[in-house]
């Protein structure tokens, strides 16, 4: 792990020492606006939705056969009342992937270097665990609920975005590896069951491992991802794996996606201070027509393995447009879940947002 992280180092130090040339900068971003239309609450909004601007920056001539670069991605906030997606657990509560207090907020941050097939790379990236819940992840506004692994400490476990991790991928014909860990352990993280301002119990993270084997050709692609945390647990050394299976599909014009995941929420119960475990199920059907329209409709659905009562579950149907770097859509989202003490949540919203990419 040192040899990694001194070789990630130095590559870093060399692109400071050989200057920077701008023909070797590239900018890309999007600005994004999301109109949300609650039926159920008879409520309106309009907000941000995911606006982001990033720079990468790779050299050739530092290193013989091989590349070294840099990217760095930022959200744009002009709405702290964004577009209201982000990881809900069972309690109903809310953790933002991004830390963004202000206008502006780090979505990605790594240094990598690459020789053929082989990358690696350390810093904020997208996690290995994330190649395959990327699948259903195509709804412009919502979805991919049910692929998630929540935790309490938001992105420290290195689900989605991964924080302070090294990680490997290569590819061997039409195999796709990847593996990651996180550097920096023991993070401490304390639950307050009762909500009195004293901690009921507290976990401190040691390890967090993930990785991904997937296996694509043009007409289709299958994968399995995992994660598996190695933590305390006020004195009790406990260890929590999460495996999401998936596949997409292109037959014409058609695409259909889906995914399985298993073990995968790890919230501790306040009932007996353990962790809970859910069942999750993803699949979107789309069409794309040759006007560059695509028609989806997508199932989300999540129930837990500790109570019968409990499901979300949440039906979607979109339509986008794009025109050159304009994109448009319009969702609907119907919601029917079931919380634990068996009362219902119904949902319906229409979203309009439109983007623009440069």
């Amino acid at each position: 792990m040192k040899r990694i992280s001194l070789l990630l180092l130095g590559s870093l130090l060399c692109v400071s020492a050989h200057g920077i040339n701008i023909k070797d900068f590239s900018l890309y971003g999007k600005i994004a606006l999301v109109s949300t239309l609650d039926f159920e609450q008879g409520s309106q909004g309009l907000g941000d939705n995911s606006s982001r601007f990033g720079i990468k920056y790779k050299r050739k001539d530092i290193f013989e056969n091989w590349i070294v670069g840099l990217r760095g991605e930022w959200s744009i906030s002009s709405n702290k009342n964004n577009s209201g997606f982000g990881s809900s657990n069972f309690n109903g509560k809310q953790f933002d992937v991004i830390a963004n207090d202000g206008p502006f907020g780090n979505r990605l941050g790594y240094l990598w270097i690459k020789r053929g097939d082989f990358t690696l790379a350390a810093g904020k990236m997208w996690s290995t665990f994330y190649d395959v819940a990327e699948y259903t992840d195509l709804f412009l506004t919502d979805g991919a609920r049910a692929s998630s692994v929540y935790t309490a400490t938001g992105e420290t476990d290195g689900t989605y975005r991964a924080s302070e991790v090294v990680q490997a991928r290569f590819k061997y014909k039409n195999f796709h590896f990847g593996l990651q860990t996180k550097l920096t352990g023991k993070e401490e993280v304390e639950y307050d069951f009762d909500g009195d301002g004293t901690a009921d119990s507290t976990l401190v993270y040691k390890q967090v491992q993930s990785g991904s084997i997937q296996y694509k050709t043009k007409n289709y692609t299958f994968g399995i991802s995992a994660i598996n945390l190695m933590f305390d647990n006020d004195g009790d050394s406990e260890s929590q794996l999460s495996i999401t299976y998936g596949f997409k599909l292109n037959y014409n014009n058609f695409f259909l996606n889906g995914l399985y995941a298993r073990a995968k929420d790890l919230e501790l119960n306040p009932t007996n201070n353990r962790f809970v475990h859910s069942d999750g199920v993803e699949a979107v059907l789309g069409y794309q027509f040759l006007s560059k329209e695509i028609f989806m409709l997508g199932i989300n659905r999540q129930s837990r393995s500790e109570s019968g009562d409990f499901e979300l579950l949440y039906y979607y149907a979109s339509l986008t447009k794009q025109v050159k770097d304009f994109l448009f859509g319009a969702e609907f989202i119907l919601g029917d879940s079931t919380n634990v003490n068996g009362t219902k949540d119904e949902e319906r919203k229409l979203k309009l947002t439109a983007m623009l990419y440069f």
